[in-house]
């Protein structure tokens, strides 16, 4: 047991020394925020469209979320490995060049990799978690622990509710005031609400 911890720890820390080399937080934290923000306005954008189109089984909006969110994994993972190893391949060749040596056998190589697939799990991954949160008021429907109506009405509140602390979350990042910041995110989402209710009742 002792071993498998000591061996636990030794891999966060040497994780954590790649992302010290490669300077990968600030990134991340860009690709997290953005990336949240577009899977929370695709789970409104589904739970919206399916409350006007009138919907009534949980198990086809759960199926359509999951599907969204395979599409947006692979696709932000995918376009997130590809377009970042390359950006870090061109700076980690440059600093060959100017140290006029390989460092192909150094921790500059691995970090290059790690960073690479780390950017691309944040990517890829921030999205479906926010849209699985959002959307799971309609597991609990498909269990009968709620009614679908309270379903529809509980993941409108998690969306709000995750845009507001997805703001809180940049406000802490920028120093800004985290209720302000907070707000700002919701006016967005609430606007989207609004569109997307102006658009359904056409």
């Amino acid at each position: 047991m002792s071993s498998i911890f000591e061996r636990i720890l030794s891999f966060l820390r040497k994780f954590q020394n790649y992302m010290k080399i490669s300077k990968v937080t600030a990134i991340s934290r860009r690709y997290f925020v953005m990336n949240s923000f577009d899977g929370a306005m695709v789970a409104l954008g589904i739970v919206l469209g399916s409350y006007t189109t009138e919907i009534t089984d949980p198990r086809i909006i759960i199926g359509i979320g999951m599907g969204a969110g395979l599409a947006m994994f692979f696709s932000g993972f995918t376009g997130a490995y590809i377009t970042e190893r390359a950006e870090r391949l061109r700076e980690y060749k440059e600093l060959e060049h100017n140290l006029l040596k390989s460092l192909d056998e150094t921790i500059h190589k691995k970090a290059l990799e790690i960073a690479s697939l780390w950017v691309a799990i944040i990517d890829g991954g921030s999205p479906v978690v926010f849209l699985l949160i959002i959307l799971s008021p309609f597991f609990f429907s498909i269990l009968n622990l709620v009614s679908l109506g309270v379903a529809y009405a509980l993941s409108i509140l998690i969306t709000f509710l995750a845009l507001f602390l997805l703001g809180v979350f940049i406000g802490r990042i920028s120093k800004e005031n985290l209720i302000i910041s907070g707000i700002k995110m919701l006016a967005a989402g609430l606007s989207v609400f609004a569109i997307s209710l102006l658009i359904g009742g056409l």
